[in-house]
């Protein structure tokens, strides 16, 4: 389902599922591999549904944050994020991708300092006026890891508008690959 106008990068609360139609499999099961996802459990995300409730809002300091529950089918155990949009790296550790070091910060209209060319197209006017949401995700380790750039927010494709992250990956090896993650709006 198409997000409604009221859905912006200021109001993301409700629940998204990933678009498997529009979201190419290949780069993302390449991303997972070199995450050190198994192929056993990269075969079971691929059937099954990823599904992201997101709670945004402000807390009593006027920090915003985003708590994002995901939930996956076919029997493999969802994750909960919680991300100040404060800029702040912090330190978190994941079921399936061990332990991360990770900051999420509101992009201002205008600031594109540092954003590709990948990372910065396509967005609504209300998204560029509002800001996208970056995060970046590292894995925490002290040899070579892999790193993850998201830019979040809202694009019209094919005359809908539609919550997206672009990622921008880079492997242990200095591997790059580069994926739109489209999602359905399930509503709040």
């Amino acid at each position: 389902m198409a997000l409604p106008a009221h859905i912006t990068t200021k109001n993301l609360s409700g629940r998204f599922t990933m678009n498997k139609e529009l979201t190419p499999a290949e780069p993302l099961d390449k991303i997972l591999g070199l995450q050190g996802i198994g192929w056993l459990k990269r075969k079971a995300i691929a059937i099954g549904t990823i599904t992201l409730t997101f709670k945004h809002y402000k807390d009593d300091g006027g920090v915003e944050h985003f708590d994002i529950d995901n939930h996956l089918t076919g029997g493999i155990p969802g994750s909960r994020e919680e991300r100040p949009v404060d800029g702040a790296e912090r330190k978190r550790s994941d079921m399936h991708f061990g332990p991360q070091l990770f900051y999420t910060k509101r992009r201002t209209p205008g600031d594109k300092q540092g954003l590709s060319e990948f990372s910065s197209k396509g967005w609504t006017e209300d998204t560029l006026e509002d800001g996208l949401i970056e995060t970046q995700i590292r894995a925490d380790t002290k040899g070579a890891g892999w790193r993850e750039l998201h830019t979040w927010g809202i694009q019209e494709i094919n005359g809908e508008r539609r919550f997206v992250r672009n990622i921008d990956f880079e492997g242990p090896k200095k591997e790059h690959i580069q994926i739109v993650m489209y999602f359905d709006y399930l509503g709040a």
